[in-house]
């Protein structure tokens, strides 16, 4: 039994690497996507955005703000204009991501007493970057607004102590967890490598599938079993066995080497995260032998499969909160083992989750585990049995 489980698992491991469709999707495909699917989110942070300023006071307490703001580490001032049309085309141009407007008579409104509004109209198209540079532009206009209050009041005969309590009566101190830079790649990238695992794991098994059909080996190997149960059980064995060895060694590149490389936390012992992947890795090689069985060709495949992904990722929670998509997208979510694959994996190796912390995702994936495997051992069993069958009459005439 061993000998032929480790037969079957050797002819799949052939089959990954000696069918270009396979290859490109299992193993070229793999190391592309750890290369370059990182690149654009490395500068987590978003420093310098090229801002325009219409300065229509033109006063020292315009000209101070303007100082601030251009010394914050998120913008950058990069053109003094003077009106809104000319900022508008500057936008549409791509030449600068917003304008900062501040309004005539706005020293004047300040020594009265008065409110005067700075105006930031921002290119909201990349929602990152404008809510990145409207909280810039927020905190340093509500700090220097602060210490005017601070220096009227000192101007009064208050004490500079007693004015800044009275201004500023707590400090808030904001702390990063699990994502200490506050950057894009620290949130993304690790969930995103876990669906890209999942999307060549489930293609590569429905590929392989595809193109065993008809194979002298299980042809011989049915043959030789001359039994349909125990031909599907060591088929379907067989062939995890292939993609366990395989996808456990991706998934270390991925969670472990990928970490160090692109520098992003990682807070989990790699037997933890180990041993909470191999149900994944089951799960989806599994859904992906159960859909070999309706799909009939390379392109179905690829058309079935890639629109499936941005669905996945939707009702992880990662892009929109679960807590506000209706019942029906978690019914869906827990249909695909990538759903409480993303999760677990993150709670797991960003967030450093204990295992009641995560149990609800592993049990999830050992549930869809045995229920994928029932369904394709009695889909791989049925077909098994037209083969023998088919042996038969040929037997006979």
């Amino acid at each position: 039994m061993i000998k032929s489980l480790l037969l079957i698992s050797y002819d799949e491991l052939k089959r990954i690497f000696q069918t270009k469709a396979i290859v490109s999707v299992m193993f070229v495909g793999i190391f592309i996507y750890f290369f370059f699917y990182p690149q654009p989110y490395l500068n987590e942070a978003i420093r310098d955005v090229p801002i325009a300023v219409i300065d229509q006071d033109n006063s020292n307490y315009s000209r101070e703000l303007i100082r601030q703001m251009d010394a914050n580490k998120s913008i950058k001032i990069d053109l003094h204009i003077a009106d809104l049309q000319t900022a508008k085309k500057q936008i549409e141009e791509r030449k600068i991501y917003g304008a900062i407007l501040v309004p005539y008579r706005f020293q004047q409104h300040i020594l009265e007493g008065k409110t005067s509004p700075v105006l930031y109209y921002g290119d909201a198209s990349y929602i990152l970057i404008y809510s990145n540079v409207a909280t810039a532009i927020n905190t340093v206009a509500s700090n220097f607004g602060a210490n005017i209050s601070i220096s009227r009041k000192i101007a009064q005969g208050v004490d500079p102590a007693v004015a800044t309590n009275n201004v500023s009566p707590f400090n808030s101190q904001l702390i990063s967890l699990f994502n200490p830079q506050s950057g894009y790649a620290t949130y993304i990238i690790p969930a995103a490598f876990i669906l890209i695992l999942y999307q060549t794991l489930l293609i590569g098994s429905i590929l392989c599938r595809l193109f065993s059909k008809n194979s002298n080996f299980e042809r011989d190997f049915i043959k030789k079993q001359n039994n349909a149960s125990s031909s599907a059980l060591l088929l379907l064995s067989g062939k995890l066995l292939t993609y366990l060895v395989l996808y456990l060694i991706y998934f270390i590149i991925y969670t472990v080497f990928a970490n160090y490389w692109y520098e992003l936390p990682r807070l989990s012992h790699l037997s933890v995260s180990l041993s909470f992947i191999i149900p994944f890795i089951f799960s989806t090689a599994l859904l992906g032998k159960v859909i070999s069985h309706v799909v009939h060709t390379v392109s179905d495949v690829f058309c079935l499969i890639i629109p499936t992904s941005m669905v996945i990722f939707f009702v992880t929670g990662l892009s929109w909160p679960k807590e506000l998509m209706p019942p029906l997208f978690h019914l869906i979510g827990d249909i695909f083992p990538a759903v409480p694959a993303i999760v677990g994996s993150v709670k797991i190796n960003q967030m450093g989750a204990s295992f009641a912390e995560f149990s609800a995702q592993y049990w999830h994936l050992w549930i869809l585990t045995i229920v994928y495997f029932c369904i394709a051992f009695m889909l791989e069993k049925r077909c098994i049995q037209k083969v023998m069958s088919a042996y038969i009459r040929e037997e006979k005439n």
